[in-house]
């Protein structure tokens, strides 16, 4: 059995490795990512094949052009694999394929998720709209910039029919009227891509049976059901909900020594998308007034803590309600949880 390990880049992947048996060494440099070279340079080795690559930009799309040729292909996170810090060697493609499959072969490679075509389709809708939604933002920002530089004193939102009237009244040099007609510009395209992509977004959410049971939480709508749906893939990787909450960023840092147990602030791991829709479930649900149990909690936090707290509360609330709800393949029903609870008090 050949151990590799595969150092992918954008155009090539370097590969080492080596057969324990044998003591046979695999060297083939800057293979070509094009299917034949990896059809004739795979193809041709002795199996069966195990292999591990880094996560990366191009690393799904790889991942599926090599695993026909493999009996085991996993993708490890790069964090985990490496310490900077500490390794004072020389940094080399050639080293890292080889260092990958030295840690294949004796199981110290902590696989991570790959999502499926269709999941990773969905991730680059939602995320997607999510940044066309921020160049929006931007470019409304640069616009009111721009005017405030000018003296003009804007009492109303520049994407409203007031604010477009203020912009269109508005009289300025020749040159700063040029980039404020330019910024326009840019900003109505930006939004009819937004518009778009939430067209899109709606569209598949209608068609997703995932979406339809996350739509049935109060203040989710199809925008946030697509994006944790997305986010989440298969929900049945995850033992327990607390492993969903923590893979969303959501589970605090725990200091613990003997019988002591401190935990600390959220840490900066996680899924940032997932903790963003999460985020924006807490928001909607701070902000309204119907009377349901992530309600009653983002208050009760309040009157305890910061309103922020309490709005990580009800996110980490939720991230363990949608893990029970995808899990049992069941609708959100306020009125039977509280019923069960009482039964159990």
């Amino acid at each position: 059995m050949l151990y590799l390990g595969l150092d992918v880049h954008g155009k090539w992947t370097t590969v080492r490795g080596f057969d324990p048996a044998t003591g046979e060494i695999v060297r083939i440099d800057r293979m070509s990512n094009e299917r034949e070279a990896i059809r004739e340079n795979l193809g041709g080795l002795d199996g069966p094949l195990q292999g591990v690559m880094e996560a990366g930009t191009n690393s799904w799309a790889m991942y599926r052009e090599f695993l026909p040729f493999f009996e085991r292909l996993v993708v490890a996170d790069p964090a985990k694999l490496w310490d900077r810090k500490t390794d004072r060697g020389a940094k080399t493609d050639r080293r890292d394929a080889l260092a990958m499959a030295e840690k294949l072969y004796r199981g110290e490679i902590h696989p991570i998720y790959i999502p499926d075509e269709r999941t990773q389709d969905l991730r680059v809708l939602v995320r997607g709209k999510i940044r066309a939604s921020r160049w929006v933002t931007r470019l409304t920002n640069e616009i009111g910039s721009l005017l405030k530089s000018w003296g003009y004193v804007g009492e109303r939102s520049l994407l409203c029919k007031a604010g477009k009237a203020i912009l269109d009244e508005a009289e300025t040099p020749s040159r700063s009227a040029r980039v404020l007609q330019l910024w326009r510009e840019m900003l109505e395209k930006a939004q009819e891509i937004e518009s778009e992509l939430q067209a899109a977004i709606e569209e598949e959410a209608a068609e997703d049976a995932d979406c339809e049971i996350l739509q049935s939480i109060p203040s989710v709508g199809a925008f946030t059901a697509l994006l944790v749906r997305a986010e989440i893939g298969d929900v049945r990787r995850f033992a327990k909900a607390e492993s969903l909450a923590s893979y969303a960023g959501l589970s605090p840092r725990t200091f613990q020594s003997g019988d002591c147990c401190y935990y600390g602030r959220l840490g900066h791991w996680g899924n940032r998308w997932l903790r963003y829709g999460l985020g924006l479930l807490a928001q909607r649900v701070a902000r309204g007034r119907k009377d349901n149990s992530l309600h009653r909690l983002y208050w009760r936090v309040c009157l305890r803590s910061h309103r922020n707290s309490a709005k990580i509360a009800v996110a980490r609330k939720a991230a363990e309600i949608v893990y029970h709800l995808l899990r049992n393949g069941e609708l959100w029903e306020d009125s039977v949880r509280e019923e069960r609870a009482a039964v159990r008090v």
